[in-house]
């Protein structure tokens, strides 16, 4: 029986790091948005846009029906502070219009709402 290459086992050992520290990284980033207060701004939809989930399965970028997408939008404050993008649930995807200016609730850097000015 003969051991794996030396180089198959240092790039093993580079994805794991790797893969660990991504994964640590997000869980702080959840912790950190769920101790920060909600918050709410004022501000202008400037854009937005929507694409396909990356699929790590597939190198075919059509869409496919039913394929996840993925929904952000970009806001200006109205308080002169500069632009943003937060990911954003589908539903309030589609009720957004760009150019629309209202009261954005945000959780550290997650999205929570966003209420057009009427």
């Amino acid at each position: 029986m003969s051991k794996p290459p030396l180089i198959f086992l240092i790039v093993l050992a580079i994805i794991v790091v790797l893969a660990s520290r991504q994964f640590i990284k997000q869980r702080r980033e959840n912790a950190a948005n769920d101790a920060a207060p909600v918050r709410s701004l004022q501000v202008e939809i400037k854009s937005k846009r929507e694409f396909p989930a990356p699929n790590r399965r597939s190198r075919q970028r059509e869409v496919i029906a039913g394929e996840e997408m993925r929904y952000e939008a970009w806001f200006h404050p109205l308080n002169g502070a500069s632009d943003f993008k937060l990911t954003v649930k589908a539903d309030a995807y589609h009720q957004m219009d760009k150019g629309a200016k209202g009261e954005l609730k945000m959780q550290g850097s997650r999205f929570i709402s966003f209420t057009p000015a009427q």
